[in-house]
């Protein structure tokens, strides 16, 4: 994933705008202080934390800098399988095969993250072509055999799961379209589902894969280094399938342009997995090495006596990506099946205490859970009568959010934050602008949502918001009904800065929820541990 220079906003409706089993719309929607906290006084302003789900979120390929696969459960959040969906595009427009050409072999390729570092990679040599007893020279050809341990995993990585592709049956619609994680909820009410991508029955191939990837790589001894082969998991595909979709249809006129290949002839490929138990994984699906490789053979009319008679060839397809390096990009798509849910999490979002607050929140990447959070007008009241009457100045204000690490659930390294309020009758949404004041570069910068702390693991978040706070009680900013909106992730960001600033502040639906595998369960405001509660801290000084 490298350079990045699109930036695009785009706006969606929703079939419906229920509290529980709705989809969110995407938002566009525009909407700083450092502070010594030791040498500040603190107020803590009580809030109300309730727990919601939208069963749906945005997760075609301008949200995925990554995506997801595999399956993943667990006792509080059940099991969740993620399917990933991708048009592809031909290497080569028109492909002439040759004088009776037949495939020899497909190979998908799917690049992984890994663990880096030579106590993480086993390698082992081997010599080729050498005779019984024979004594290898420098010029002698080895067999070089890399194992990498898996790394972005989440899961049970001791468990093998299975890698399934399928053919996608229907167009994937175009690049500007918007696909939601659940195949069974419309964009928009009465307008066609996109969401439920078809496939065809026939299986392409499959592969079981575990929590390592091997290489292997041929070369001569005294060679000098060469660049190392890409760590991706390979599936072998049906070559027989391909020999009659490609080959045989040499000269088709869907060949001839990407449009036509994209919309008629290869709509795309489905990955996914059968089991219901094992790990979830990244896998980088920005990346040129995200392929399909056709290797087949033909007659060669130029050959001599001697020389051999036929000749190999390579057709790729590419899987580019709205965060690819390169030129023109596909329709991707991850989709998530969510089951077993426990009921006491099932109960948490579908019976939230709106009134008093719930005691536990539930918060899980690749689904819809989120937070809120209300603050007391009274509490607001107060600090604003202190700042106008009793010489207050509002220096810092944020959340203290703690963890209850009864589940033995990994913790993740963020939580990010939005607010909402009602303006002419319409829920607006709106980032915090904490989040450009606080979030220059990281790690060098003062963040609104500082990464979790592992080495001191503490089992607290922090949001700030001290902008938010002033715009309130200093400015006299007026927000109805105003909402704090709590989730697990991060906020999406530009690969062009090396991942230091945040891609778009202005719309706090472009994060990473949809290849975020992490969950946590969070004490509330109405928690029975009243140091673990949920509260707003302000720190003020006084003139």
């Amino acid at each position: 994933m490298k350079g990045f220079s699109k930036f695009v906003v785009a706006l969606t409706a929703c079939a419906t705008a229920l509290l529980v089993f709705s989809c969110e719309n995407d938002i566009n929607e525009i909407g700083n202080d450092l502070f010594d906290g030791a040498s500040s006084n603190v107020f803590y302003a009580k809030v109300i934390s309730y727990n919601t789900n939208n069963d749906s979120i945005r997760s075609d390929e301008q949200m995925l800098q990554n995506a997801m696969l595999g399956v993943y459960e667990e006792p509080v959040f059940g099991r969740t399988k993620a399917r990933f969906y991708s048009q592809a595009r031909i290497g080569i427009l028109n492909p002439e095969f040759g004088e009776n050409a037949a495939m020899d072999s497909v190979i998908l390729s799917i690049p992984v993250y890994y663990k880096t570092g030579e106590e993480n990679i086993q390698i082992d040599t081997t010599y080729v072509y050498l005779q019984e007893g024979e004594t290898p020279t420098d010029s002698a050809t080895i067999r070089i055999k890399r194992t990498y341990k898996l790394d972005s995993i989440y899961g049970n990585s001791e468990l093998p799961i299975t890698l399934q592709v399928k053919e996608v049956a229907k167009y994937m619609q175009s690049q500007d379209s918007i696909h939601f994680s659940n195949p069974d909820l419309s964009n928009c009410q009465g307008c066609d589902n996109i969401n439920k991508i078809e496939v065809l029955p026939q299986l392409l191939g499959a592969q079981q894969i575990s929590n390592k990837v091997i290489t292997y790589q041929t070369k001569k001894k005294n060679d000098p280094e060469t660049e190392l082969p890409p760590v991706t998991i390979k599936i072998k595909l049906d070559k027989d399938y391909f020999q009659q979709k490609f080959i045989d249809n040499e000269g088709s006129s869907d060949m001839v342009d990407q449009a036509s290949f994209i919309r008629n002839f290869f709509r795309g490929i489905e990955i996914s997995t059968p089991e219901e138990q094992g790990f979830l994984f990244h896998f980088q699906s920005a990346s040129t090495q995200f392929n399909l490789a056709m290797y087949y053979h033909y007659d060669d009319p130029d050959a001599e006596e001697d020389e051999e008679e036929t000749k190999n060839a390579t057709l790729p397809l590419f899987f580019a990506s709205y965060w690819s390096p390169t030129p023109g990009y596909n329709v991707q798509v991850n989709q998530f099946e969510h089951a077993n849910r426990s009921s006491q999490f099932v109960n948490a979002y579908t019976n939230p205490n709106t009134v008093q607050g719930d005691s536990r929140l539930y918060l899980a990447g690749m689904d819809g859970t989120k937070t809120i959070i209300q603050i007391a007008q009274e509490e607001l009241d107060e600090i604003t009568h202190n700042v106008q009457n009793n010489g207050w100045a509002i220096v810092g204000a944020e959340l203290s959010i703690h963890v209850d690490d009864n589940y033995g659930l990994k913790k993740p390294p963020y939580l990010f934050a939005w607010f909402n309020y009602t303006e002419d009758g319409k829920v607006k949404h709106k980032s915090f602008t904490d989040v450009t004041e606080y979030y220059n570069r990281y790690p060098t910068a003062v963040q609104f949502n500082p990464p979790y702390n592992y080495k001191e693991d503490n089992k607290t978040y922090t949001i700030r918001i001290t902008d938010y706070i002033k715009s309130i009680v200093e400015r006299g900013e007026v927000y109805e009904d105003a909402k704090i909106v709590l989730s697990v992730g991060n906020f999406l960001m530009m690969p062009t800065s090396a991942y230091s600033e945040i891609l778009n502040p202005q719309n706090p639906y472009w994060s990473d929820r949809a290849f975020n595998p992490n969950r946590v369960v969070l004490h509330g405001n109405n928690s029975e541990q009243a140091d673990k509660q949920m509260k707003l801290k302000i720190y003020y000084t006084k003139k």
